[in-house]
């Protein structure tokens, strides 16, 4: 074989050189594309894994520095569904306080902070009002004393079953010595209270009849005051006037703030209290008597005097249903004995 190729080579020396190099060209040539082709594969999959992951982190970046984009929808809502959603938020603010455990410890303490704050303002705007009130040292002449201290026995509010605030208004007819007197600008800061009576009742001004009698209120659970007479506190003779029963406009009957004045006697008290002021006017009666109208003698009692004194008036005797009045008065004299404050 060798011997042949030696023959060969001398004679066509050429062809055995293409015959060897063929071959290796061939080979030579399969490498080079086989590392070209494995090569440019490598550099894509790893060009293509750069790229993904320098997208990814595109990505992110744009996630992290972009604002959140949600779908926004607009519904027509009523009243109520606006009152549904205000609960709903509060349910979710509750329950997102609820778990979170900053916020349950923090809320109860502010809440308790601010409750006791607001506490702390009352109590001391309540001192305040305490200190800014001041009880006059005297008052038409008296030294202004404990109310405790000049009552022949404390005050039972309970026992007071006679006469109210008024707040009913005009319920008898205008007739009969009866006057309009249940409008705003009748109203005083007066109250009466005659603890042997059973009356606390308000007290409004009350004019003169036609006639030029004195009238009395068109409420039969008030007292009414004679506006032309003393002001009560001061010197001179305050009249006051009250019904002992009443028929109202509508027919109906009832027991009137003097239901039981007959039951005062000399030596009892009657109290006008100045709820403006709270300061109460100690009355002590000397003179209760019954009297007729028409006798000459009963005027003594509607005169002015020098001394402060109140008289109250009211129906005594019997009863004329024709003309709707009684035969008799009733008729309680009480002269300032005393000035009192419960805060004195």
């Amino acid at each position: 074989m060798l011997d042949r190729l030696r023959d060969l080579w001398v004679e066509r020396p050429a062809v055995v050189a293409a015959a060897v190099i063929a071959p290796i060209a061939f080979v030579v040539t399969l490498v080079v594309l086989f590392v070209a082709v494995g090569g440019n594969g490598a550099g894509t999959q790893q060009e293509q894994s750069v790229s993904q992951q320098d997208q990814s982190e595109l990505d992110a970046q744009q996630q992290a520095t972009s604002p959140t984009q949600e779908a926004t929808i607009i519904v027509e809502t009523s009243a109520d569904d606006d009152q549904s959603v205000a609960q709903a938020d509060q349910a979710a603010s509750d329950q997102d306080a609820q778990s979170d455990p900053s916020q349950q410890d923090a809320s109860p303490a502010g809440d308790a902070g601010d409750h006791e704050a607001a506490q702390s303002d009352q109590q001391q705007a309540g001192q305040q009002a305490v200190a800014v009130v001041t009880v006059p040292e005297e008052v038409a002449g008296f030294t202004v004393q404990p109310l405790d201290d000049v009552l022949n026995e404390p005050i039972d509010e309970e026992a007071l079953r006679h006469g109210t605030d008024g707040m009913e208004g005009g319920i008898l007819p205008i007739d009969n010595g009866v006057v309009v007197s249940s409008r705003e600008e009748d109203r005083t800061t007066w109250e009466l209270i005659v603890p042997s009576a059973g009356l606390k009742s308000s007290i409004v001004k009350v004019g003169r009849t036609h006639t030029g009698a004195m009238g009395s209120p068109d409420n039969p659970y008030v007292i009414g005051w004679l506006d032309s007479s003393a002001v009560p506190g001061e010197d001179g003779n305050a009249l006051l006037a009250g019904h002992r029963d009443f028929e109202d406009i509508s027919g109906n009957v009832g027991t009137g703030v003097c239901w039981e004045l007959v039951n005062t006697v000399v030596g009892d008290q009657m109290i006008i209290r100045d709820n403006e002021s709270n300061i109460y006017y100690i009355y002590t009666v000397t003179d209760a008597a019954t009297v007729n109208p028409r006798d000459p003698a009963s005027a003594k009692y509607l005169k002015n005097t020098d001394e402060s004194i109140i008289t109250l008036i009211t129906c005594e005797g019997s009863f004329n249903a024709e003309t709707h009045q009684y035969s008799h008065r009733r008729v309680v004299v009480g002269v300032l004995a005393a000035v009192a404050s419960p805060d004195a």
